[in-house]
């Protein structure tokens, strides 16, 4: 996994319900962004804290993508912000210490469905498509996957 991703969002609406929490989480993913610079014992019980609060904000981070004590830590987000009800980057790479899928089923639980991630290293760019909570799907070519394959599965069925 690289270092750092070149990223970008399309159609990035935050749900009117979730713009609050997800601007505390922005807040304090940003303020704790040198998390892996700590070492020793004051790590692990920060990462354990950090899980927690995440847990506590999050059901698709608490029944999907942690335990009780340990978990991703979606630091990228901290290079996000919330302005006029979009999530825009205030930046144009993030940290890539989380699988971009991983990350954007986390993002899932704030946003509305429609939104898409991109997200570009060496090895090429990848697209996310959020469909609704804790449900994502992968854009290839700047076009949904899933329509893609319902339209080949059409034409076979046409041409049978």
């Amino acid at each position: 996994m690289p270092d750092r991703y070149r990223c970008r969002v399309e159609e990035a609406v935050v749900s009117p319900e979730k713009k609050e929490v997800l601007e505390g989480l922005v807040r304090k993913l940003f303020e704790r962004r040198h998390h892996g610079l700590i070492g020793g014992r004051e790590k692990d019980w920060l990462t354990v804290e950090l899980v927690q609060s995440l847990r506590a904000e999050s059901e698709v981070y608490r029944e999907e993508l942690s335990t009780k004590t340990s978990g991703p830590l979606p630091f990228a987000l901290g290079y996000f912000q919330v302005r006029e009800g979009q999530l825009t980057l205030v930046s144009d790479e993030v940290p890539a210490n989380v699988a971009p899928e991983t990350f954007v089923r986390f993002l899932s639980e704030f946003l509305q469905p429609g939104a898409q991630l991109w997200f570009a290293s060496e090895e090429g760019e990848q697209g996310w498509k959020i469909e609704d909570t804790g449900e994502i799907a992968r854009v290839a070519d700047g076009t949904d996957a899933t329509s893609g394959q319902a339209a080949a599965e059409e034409s076979v069925g046409a041409s049978s």
